[in-house]
């Protein structure tokens, strides 16, 4: 617990900053969707909505993960929708 790991084409490698830390510093790119992810605007393949409302995100590698409702708002800014 408490590891941040950063996915890559490459693979996966685990960082020695903290995922707040990181996201002060990565820039516009990348969108914190939920309290443990911080994922690429130009690596995003689709959004789903699941049956109990909430919304997933695909990554064009497939990873999935889910939009937090903490974030939800602000995800929606970044991406104008």
């Amino acid at each position: 617990a408490g590891r941040v790991y950063a996915l890559t084409d490459g693979g996966r490698w685990q960082m020695r900053e903290r995922l707040y830390t990181l996201e002060g510093t990565v820039g516009d790119g990348y969108i914190k969707i939920n309290q443990s992810c911080l994922i690429r605007r130009d690596k995003i393949a689709r959004f789903r909505t699941t049956l109990g409302g909430a919304l997933e995100v695909v990554l064009k590698n497939g990873y999935t993960d889910y939009v937090s409702r903490r974030q939800l708002k602000s995800v929606k800014e970044r991406l104008g929708i």
